[in-house]
C-alpha cells in the first residue's frame, strides 16, 4: 500500500494506492532492465464536488495507473 493525497478541482483528500502488479524483466525490444507496475485506488465522486449527477457513473470511481520504467 502507498499512502498519499489526490488534489482534483482544488480539493485534496488522502489516498491509499494498492499495487496490483509488479514485474521486473528485460525489455524485449531495448534489451535493458525494466520494471512494470499497476496501481489501483477508488475515490468517492461526491468528495471532489463533481457538479451535476452523472447517471453513467456511480459514487465510487476506480482509478488505475499502469507504468513501465527502463534502466538507462
Amino acid at each position: 500500500m502507498i499512502e498519499g493525497a489526490l488534489t482534483f478541482r482544488s480539493i485534496t483528500r488522502p489516498l491509499t494506492l494498492k499495487v496490483t502488479q509488479f514485474t521486473t524483466l528485460t525489455h524485449p525490444v531495448l534489451n535493458k532492465d525494466a520494471i512494470s507496475a499497476s496501481i489501483t485506488t477508488y475515490i468517492k465522486r461526491g468528495e471532489f464536488n463533481p457538479g451535476k449527477d452523472d447517471p453513467n457513473h456511480g459514487e465510487e470511481m476506480p482509478i488505475t495507473v499502469a507504468f513501465e520504467a527502463i534502466k538507462d
